[in-house]
C-alpha cells in the first residue's frame, strides 16, 4: 500500500483513533485467548492421561470460560468497527459526490457517468468493508506471532519449519499480488462501462422503443456484462490455480509437524500437551495463510478503489474550477474581449479573435449555421469552460473573478432539452428555494403560460414528473424551466432554443413574456429559428467563430444575403 493511500485513509480513521484502539485491543484480546485455549485443550488430555482428571476438568472449564470471553469480545469488537465503518463510508461517499460537482465540464465529456457513479458509491464501500477485514488480519498475525514464540521456547526444529515455510509463502503471494491488482483495474473499468450503458438505457427507454432499437442496445449492454464477468472468472481461474497451490503447500507443512511431533514426543524432545497444543495451533496457522490468500482480493480492491477516489479528491485528473473573491448583483452589461477557444488542444479554434458587446436590458440573439460557436459562448460565460485567450467581462469585472455563487446567482440559462429533477413539480422549485410559497410558483409558472395546464393534472404542483422530465412533452418541460429560470431572478438570462420545442401560439406567449424580462434583464438567445428573435434588440450573425454581421432584423435583411437566406428557408419551414 502506497503512501498516498494510507495518508487518504489515516485522514478519515484519525477522527475514530481511540474507538479503533479499543477495537483492536478487543480482537487482539479475542485472538490471544484463542491461542490459551489450544494450550488448555492440549493440556486438559495430557492430564486424561495420567490420570489427573480433576486438573482436566478443571482445564476444559477455563477452557469454556475463555470461550465465552472471547465471543464477548469479538461481538464488541465488530459493533465498534461497523458503526464506525459507516461513519468512515458516509464522509468519504460525500466528499467525492461532492468533488465531482467542482470538476470542470471536460471531465463529464471525457468519463462516463457510469465511471463517476461507481467511484461515488462503489469505490467508497469498497475500502471501508476491506479495511475491517484487515484489521482482523493485524490480530492475526498478533496471534501468531505469540504462537511463534511459544513454538520456539519448546521446539526450534518446529520453529524452523514454520519460518521456511512463511519465507516461500511470503515471496510466491508477492509475485501473485500484482497481476491481481491489474485484474481488479480492469474489472473497474468494465463495471464503469456497463454502468454507463445501463443508465443511458434506462433514461433513453422512451426513444430506444420509438426508434425499435431495444434489441440492439439490449445486445450492446450483454457484451458489457458478459465482458464483465469475464473479466471475473478470469479472476476465479487465477486465484483457485494459487489457492490450491497454497493449500497443497499448506497440506506439505502439515503433514511435516505432524511427523516431527511424533518423533520429539518419542526422544522426549517435548511433552504432550505441546503436540495437542500444535493440532490446534498448526490449524491457526493455515487459517492465517488462508486468510492472507483471500485478504490479498480485497486489499487490491481497496487499493485499487482508493487510487481511483485519490484521483479526484487529489486533482491529478482535473483541475478543480477556480473563483475570485466579487459578490455583488450586477447590471448585466458584458464584454466578449479577444476572445480564443477550443474544446482541446487537438481540435480547431471554435472563437476566433472574437469580440461582442452586450448592453443591459436588452434581447441580444445568436444565428448563423450550426458550429458557429453560439452555444460555445454560453459554455463560457457560465464557465463551464474558461477561455484560451483573451477575457470575458460582466460590468467590467472578469467573470473569474467572481466567486462560485455570485456567478451562478447572476446566470440562469434554459436549454432546449432543460434537466428537470424526478420530484414533483412544486419540489422542481423548492430546489432552488425551500421555503417558496405554492402562490409564487404559480406566478412564474403564469408567465411561462405553463400554469394552466399544471393546474389541469389530478395532482396538479404535487405531479411527479419523471426522471428527466419523462412524463411531460418537450414543450412542458421547455416552459418549466424557463417559469423555473424566471423564478431565479438572475439578471442575465441565456436562452438556448429555449422555444424550440413550442407550438407557434405558446412561442408568441413566451415571446412576449422574454420581451416584458428585457426591461430589467439582459437576455442572451441562441436561435435556428429566426421567427423567435425578429424582435431582438440586437441580432449577431456568426460565421466560423466570429460575428461576421451584427444589427436589427430589419438591418440584416438589407445587409447580408447569408442571413436572409437563413431567414427566407426558416419561413418555408414554418409554413
Amino acid at each position: 500500500m502506497n503512501k498516498k493511500v494510507i495518508k487518504f485513509l489515516w485522514e478519515y480513521l484519525k477522527e475514530y483513533k481511540i474507538k479503533y484502539l479499543f477495537g483492536a485491543v478487543f480482537v487482539i484480546g479475542a485472538s490471544l485467548i484463542s491461542i490459551l485455549t489450544g494450550y488448555l485443550n492440549g493440556l486438559s488430555v495430557e492430564k486424561i492421561t495420567t490420570f489427573e482428571f480433576k486438573l482436566s476438568i478443571l482445564a476444559l472449564i477455563i477452557y469454556f470460560i475463555f470461550n465465552l470471553i472471547q465471543s464477548l469480545l469479538r461481538k464488541v469488537s465488530n459493533v465498534i468497527f461497523q458503526k464506525v465503518s459507516n461513519d468512515v463510508m458516509e464522509k468519504i461517499t460525500y466528499n467525492v459526490f461532492e468533488k465531482i460537482g467542482l470538476l470542470p465540464a471536460k471531465a463529464f465529456e471525457e468519463k462516463s457517468s457510469g465511471e463517476l457513479i461507481n467511484r461515488v458509491t462503489g469505490d467508497s464501500t469498497n475500502i471501508v468493508s476491506n479495511l475491517n477485514q484487515l484489521i482482523w488480519i493485524g490480530s492475526d498475525i498478533v496471534a501468531i506471532i505469540v504462537i511463534a514464540i511459544y513454538i520456539l521456547i519448546n521446539s526450534w526444529v518446529i520453529f524452523l519449519e514454520i519460518a521456511i515455510y512463511l519465507i516461500i509463502f511470503y515471496f510466491f503471494t508477492k509475485k501473485y499480488m500484482p497481476k491481481l491488482k491489474e485484474n481488479q483495474k480492469e474489472i473497474k473499468n468494465e463495471i464503469d462501462k456497463t454502468t454507463s450503458k445501463v443508465n443511458e438505457a434506462i433514461r433513453g427507454v422512451r426513444e430506444i422503443r420509438a426508434l425499435g432499437i431495444r434489441e440492439k442496445i439490449n445486445k450492446r449492454v450483454k457484451k458489457d456484462i458478459v465482458e464483465v464477468f469475464k473479466k471475473r472468472n478470469e479472476t476465479v481461474d487465477f486465484t483457485e490455480n494459487y489457492y490450491a497451490i497454497v493449500r497443497y503447500m499448506n497440506a506439505t507443512l502439515e503433514a511435516l509437524v505432524f511427523i516431527s511431533c511424533i518423533f520429539l514426543l518419542m526422544y522426549g524432545q517435548v511433552n504432550l500437551t505441546f503436540v495437542i497444543a500444535m493440532t490446534w495451533y498448526i490449524y491457526r496457522f493455515m487459517h492465517l495463510f488462508e486468510s492472507i490468500t483471500s485478504i490479498s482480493t480485497s486489499f487490491q480492491t481497496l487499493v485499487v478503489s482508493a487510487e481511483r477516489i485519490l484521483e479526484l479528491l487529489n486533482n491529478t485528473l482535473y483541475k478543480d474550477m477556480k473563483f475570485g473573491m466579487v459578490n455583488k448583483k450586477v447590471e448585466g452589461n458584458i464584454i466578449f474581449k479577444n476572445i480564443n477557444f477550443s474544446y482541446s488542444v487537438d481540435e480547431p479554434e471554435i472563437l476566433k479573435n472574437f469580440n461582442l458587446e452586450i448592453e443591459k436590458n436588452k434581447v441580444t440573439a445568436l444565428v448563423g449555421k450550426s458550429g458557429g460557436g453560439k452555444t460555445t459562448i454560453f459554455n463560457l460565460l457560465l464557465r463551464y469552460f474558461d477561455v484560451n485567450d483573451g477575457e470575458i467581462l460582466i460590468d467590467s469585472v472578469n467573470i473569474k473573478d467572481f466567486t462560485e455563487k455570485s456567478l451562478q446567482q447572476n446566470t440562469a440559462i434554459i436549454r432546449q432539452d432543460p434537466f428537470l429533477f424526478n420530484l414533483t413539480i412544486l419540489e422542481n422549485f423548492r430546489i432552488l428555494d425551500e421555503k417558496v410559497s405554492l402562490k409564487k410558483v404559480r406566478e412564474y409558472c403564469k408567465k411561462a403560460e405553463i400554469d394552466e395546464y399544471i393546474m389541469s393534472l389530478p395532482n396538479s404542483y404535487d405531479t411527479l414528473i419523471g426522471e428527466g422530465g419523462i412524463n411531460l412533452s418537450g414543450g412542458q418541460k421547455q416552459r418549466l424551466a424557463i417559469a423555473r429560470a424566471l423564478m431565479k431572478e438572475s439578471k442575465i438570462l441565456l436562452l438556448d432554443e429555449a422555444t424550440s420545442a413550442l407550438d407557434n401560439v405558446n412561442q408568441e406567449k413566451i415571446k412576449k413574456v422574454i420581451m416584458n424580462l428585457a426591461k430589467d434583464h439582459t437576455i442572451i438567445i441562441v436561435a435556428h429559428r429566426l421567427s423567435t428573435i425578429i424582435d431582438a434588440d440586437l441580432i449577431c450573425f456568426m460565421e466560423q467563430g466570429q460575428v461576421k454581421i451584427r444589427g436589427t432584423h430589419k438591418e440584416l435583411l438589407r445587409k447580408s444575403k447569408e442571413y436572409k437566406k437563413l431567414y427566407l428557408n426558416d419561413e418555408i419551414n414554418e409554413m
